[in-house]
């Protein structure tokens, strides 16, 4: 079983993060969250809306993820791993022979691989919100990636801590990049989630 609070055999010694690379990611989660948004408002009115947005969207979200935990001393499916066994354990119907999504998520580093690890760990623990329609579905997410932002902007003001949303608010970054692009039957490409974003790059989704 899965234990949420063992040591993380990828931990990197310290935090590097600057108020830059914490702005940065705010604005890139504020955009991202608005183009979630800005899709779900579109079709509601029978207006054009392209998926592709939130498509990108959700690449921003991974991205963003896997930049932040590189420099908050955590590897991306490591940190990932143990958000999962965090949310399993305290779900109800967490058992000893519930799915365990952080063994399957160190098992891979493949995004393809971990978007089949998420929607697994969905239909074992969030019946309701899979049962929704896609649109639903949509809208629900475009909720938690507004709070990412707003989670992300608190941090940069130094108004929460940083440990607790490293901890909780980085993976729920990747979490829902994947999300997005499941409910979007986007399938994500076999490619290393190490390659997702070199070090030092900030994504950016256009205006």
């Amino acid at each position: 079983m899965a234990d949420a609070s063992a040591p993380a055999a990828n931990l990197r010694p310290t935090m590097s993060f600057s108020r830059a690379h914490l702005v940065d990611a705010a604005l890139d989660l504020a955009t991202a969250s608005a183009a979630v948004s800005n899709y779900c408002d579109h079709v509601e009115h029978n207006e054009r809306a392209d998926v592709e947005d939130v498509r990108e969207a959700g690449a921003v979200l991974r991205a963003t993820a896997v930049r932040l935990s590189r420099l908050g001393g955590y590897e991306p499916v490591e940190l990932y791993a143990r958000r999962l066994a965090m949310i399993e354990e305290r779900n109800v119907l967490h058992s000893e022979d519930s799915f365990d999504g952080a063994s399957a998520a160190r098992g891979t580093g493949d995004l393809r691989q971990l978007q089949l690890v998420q929607a697994a760990h969905d239909r074992a623990y969030h019946a309701d919100v899979v049962g929704l329609t896609k649109c639903d579905q949509l809208r629900h997410y475009a909720l938690h990636v507004a709070k990412l932002a707003g989670a992300t902007a608190r941090v940069a003001r130094g108004e929460i801590p940083r440990e607790d949303w490293l901890e909780r608010r980085v993976p729920d970054m990747l979490l829902f990049g994947l999300k997005l692009a499941t409910v979007t039957s986007d399938a994500l490409l076999a490619e290393s989630v190490e390659e997702v974003l070199p070090l030092g790059a900030s994504p950016r989704l256009a205006a």
